[in-house]
């Protein structure tokens, strides 16, 4: 991992990132906003699916989606840019390497969702209240987007490595 950190610095896209005064606040600002959409959206979904707000039809929520999406890929790009931005932090950071690990987990756990969960609400009725796997996946993705983002906020401000 540090070879690679190693390999990034100095080039290009790192130079861009950190020649530029304005590029590091743009990018902190366009990753609040990301993480807001995701995580805003997927709060409202998980907790209908565990079983609370039942008289929003289960459904309607997974309207937001398409707003978690949009989250999800302003924060991958952005984050992206930050590791290109300061690899050899990152490398080394344990807080990093475990909130890269909780978002593996929240992918895995979203593919279950879209496999197991998603093809049967359309049989649901409005205000159903979901079944266990249902209420399992959308605690996973709550905890797991808790840790990511509580990871992800002490990354400039504890060191590892």
């Amino acid at each position: 991992m540090e070879a690679l950190a190693q390999s990034l610095e100095g080039g290009a896209i790192n130079v861009w990132v950190t020649s530029s005064a304005w590029l590091w606040p743009l990018l902190e600002i366009l990753h609040f906003f990301g993480l807001s959409l995701l995580l805003g959206a997927l709060l409202v979904i998980d907790l209908r699916m565990i079983g609370f707000f039942r008289s929003i039809d289960i459904r309607a929520t997974h309207a937001l989606l398409p707003w978690v999406f949009v989250g999800f890929a302003l924060n991958l790009v952005t984050g992206i840019l930050f590791i290109f931005g300061d690899p050899l932090r990152y490398a080394v950071h344990a807080g990093f390497q475990l909130k890269m690990a909780l978002i593996l987990i929240a992918g895995v756990n979203a593919l279950w969702y879209a496999w197991k969960i998603h093809p049967k609400m359309q049989n649901w009725a409005a205000d159903e209240i979901p079944p266990r796997l249902a209420k399992g996946v959308a605690s996973v993705s709550l905890v797991v987007w808790t840790g990511v983002l509580l990871l992800g906020r002490l990354i400039p401000y504890v060191s590892s490595g």
